[in-house]
C-alpha cells in the first residue's frame, strides 16, 4: 500500500516541476486501485504534480472527496476531463447542485454512514455538524491508517470512529486547529499537513512518529515500512 501527497501547502521533494497549492490531496494505491483523496484547489497544478510524480489523471480508478471546502474539490473537473466512468464519493449533505454537476460526468455515490469503498479501504461516513466531512481508513500491515482532509469535525471524533474498526497506527492530513496532543501518543505515524496550525508542536511532542508532509511525500506500508 502506497500513499504519495500530490497536492499541499508545501513541497516535500525539492524539485522545480512540482508546485504547492493551498489545499490537499492524497494518491493511494492500494490493492491495485488508485484512489484520489481530495483533489487540492487549483486543478492544473493537480494534473502536472500527478503526471511529474508518475501517475496520470486516466489511470485513476476512484475519488473520495472528503467535504465541499474548494481548497478540498477545485481539482476535480480537471480529473473528470480525463477520466470516463471513474466513481465519486461524496458525503451526502453536499449540495444538491454540486451532486447535479458531478452526477452528470461521473458515477456519483453518495456516503452517510461508514462503509467499504473497495477492499481494505474503508470510509468513515458522514462526520460534524458545522462543517460535514469524511476521512478515509486503510487496513495496512501495520494496523489502520486514517486519512483526512481538514479534520473539521475533530480529530477524537475521526480517530474514534476509525478505532471501530481496529487499531489505528497513522495519521495523514490536515488537522486543522488541533492541539489535543495526547490523543496521538500511542501512533506511529504522524504525517500532518495542509492546515495544520500546531505542527509545530506536534512534531516536538513526537519526535520518533512525525513526519514532514508536502508534495511528493511518499509512504509504504507494507511488511517493512518505507519513507521518502
Amino acid at each position: 500500500m502506497k500513499l504519495t501527497i500530490v497536492y499541499d501547502n508545501e513541497v516535500y521533494v525539492q524539485n522545480e516541476k512540482l508546485t504547492p497549492g493551498w489545499g490537499f490531496s492524497c494518491l493511494i494505491e492500494a490493492k491495485g486501485r488508485k484512489i484520489l483523496f481530495d483533489t487540492g484547489w487549483d486543478g492544473g497544478v493537480l494534473v502536472s504534480n500527478l503526471e511529474n510524480l508518475g501517475h496520470y489523471p486516466k489511470n485513476i480508478d476512484l475519488i473520495v472527496l472528503s467535504h465541499q471546502h474548494w481548497d478540498h474539490i477545485g481539482g476535480l473537473n480537471h480529473i473528470l476531463d480525463a477520466s470516463s466512468n471513474i466513481e465519486v464519493y461524496v458525503p451526502k449533505s453536499f449540495s444538491r447542485h454540486l451532486k447535479n454537476e458531478i452526477k452528470s460526468r461521473a458515477k456519483l455515490i453518495e456516503v452517510s454512514g461508514g462503509r467499504e469503498i473497495c477492499q481494505d479501504v474503508y470510509t468513515t461516513g458522514e462526520i460534524g455538524t458545522k462543517v460535514v466531512e469524511q476521512s478515509m481508513v486503510i487496513k495496512t500491515s501495520k494496523g489502520f491508517l486514517v486519512v483526512t482532509g481538514c479534520a473539521h469535525p475533530g480529530v477524537e471524533v475521526i480517530l474514534n470512529e476509525a478505532s471501530k474498526m481496529g487499531r489505528v497506527y497513522g495519521l495523514i492530513g490536515g488537522l486543522h486547529n488541533f492541539k489535543q496532543l495526547s490523543l496521538l501518543k500511542n501512533l506511529k505515524l504522524i504525517v500532518a499537513s495542509h492546515c495544520t496550525r500546531y505542527k509545530n508542536d506536534i512534531s516536538k511532542a513526537f519526535p520518533n512518529s512525525f513526519e514532514e508532509g508536502g508534495v511528493g511525500k511518499k509512504i509504504t506500508i507494507d511488511e517493512q515500512y518505507s519513507s521518502n
